[in-house]
């Protein structure tokens, strides 16, 4: 844990894990993947070597970062394109939370998310820490 300058406040972090199966994502379902992605997380994913698993690796990094937030659940099809994994400078993924996730983490304290994607020929994980 990092100390934050006072004696009496301290951090939480809570972490989310996600394994799934590198083909469980069909990327031929337009509909899927443009109620579940951001436009950037396409392009992204459509230039990859691999986009399969990079589709797969981004699915599961969002699935991760929501456990992570320990916030209700909408059910299925809440609001995944609302959890943006993007791309830093080095290649590293990032967290953006959008709309309702946004405001859901707001209210339970999420001061930051952070995510790492990893993967083989046939699975792939991600783990994402939330601090509070």
């Amino acid at each position: 844990m990092k100390a934050n300058g006072s004696s009496s406040g301290s951090s939480s972090s809570s972490p989310g894990v996600d394994i799934e199966s590198r083909d469980a994502i069909d990327i031929s379902n337009e509909t899927f993947v443009e109620r579940n992605f951001s436009e950037g997380e396409v392009a992204y994913c459509r230039k990859a070597a691999d986009p399969q698993a990079s589709f797969a690796g981004k699915w599961s990094a969002k699935e991760a970062v929501f456990k992570s937030l320990k916030v209700e659940s909408r059910g299925a099809g809440a609001g995944m394109r609302e959890i943006e994994i993007g791309n830093d400078e080095n290649g590293a993924p990032t967290v953006t939370l959008h709309g309702e996730a946004k405001a859901a983490a707001e209210k339970a304290g999420v001061k930051g998310t952070t995510v790492s994607i990893s993967h083989s020929d046939a699975q792939v994980i991600a783990v994402a820490i939330s601090t509070f």
